[in-house]
């Protein structure tokens, strides 16, 4: 019963946490991070401005905290357990997995790119829990099918980048909705079309 009481208590501050983190994203989002004051984003958040301090010391912190909540969006088991042995398979789960974690947190993400260029442990903090990730996974995965002979020598900490890169590029243009040609462009499709640039480029010829 005791465990059941606690485990309640450690939901519900969670889920207060998320309540105030969504509520200030909205805020900075609209506002500017620096802008932005507690009282606005208690308001947002619909709880009185001193619950903020109860769950976080300063808006620095609510920043951080979103870096880690979106953190924690992890890659599906599929992905990380039983890798497809098919790189197009692989890079198309992987791109689609991170699409729609940008999809439902792109509110979140946006006050956050806003003010990386300005802070550079926020800026450490999103590179080591949300880019670092997929990073390595990409790029590993990469090199044990170069040296396996199915994909061309190419550097994959380039290839690597490179994907992202055009997948973060291309995202940011459809979601933003600043590009209207976009709107006829599906996500699935953008993804397809964006592994198979690469693909085309890396696969062995079979003989």
């Amino acid at each position: 019963m005791l465990n059941a009481e606690i485990d309640f208590k450690e939901q519900m501050v969670e889920a207060r946490r998320r309540q105030i983190l969504i509520g200030a994203s909205r805020i900075f989002a609209k506002k500017g991070y620096h802008k932005a004051t507690t009282k606005e984003i208690a308001r947002a958040a619909g709880v009185a401005e001193g619950t903020i301090y109860n769950y976080f010391n300063n808006k620095r912190e609510l920043l951080l905290a979103m870096v880690a909540m979106i953190a924690t969006q992890g890659f599906k088991n599929k992905i990380l357990d039983r890798p497809p042995d098919d790189p197009r398979e692989f890079l198309t789960l992987v791109l689609q997995d991170r699409y729609e974690v940008v999809q439902n947190y792109g509110h979140v993400i946006a006050p956050l790119v806003a003010e990386m260029f300005n802070d550079a442990d926020l800026r450490e903090a999103i590179y080591n829990e949300l880019f670092k990730p997929i990073l390595v996974l990409v790029e590993q995965y990469l090199q044990n099918h170069i040296d396996a002979g199915r994909l061309k020598p190419i550097n994959p900490l380039i290839i690597t980048r490179t994907i992202i890169g055009a997948m973060i590029v291309n995202t940011a243009s459809k979601l933003s909705k600043l590009e209207p040609r976009y709107e006829n462009v599906p996500g699935d499709l953008m993804i397809e079309q964006i592994v198979s640039l690469i693909l085309d480029g890396l696969l062995v010829d079979e003989c």
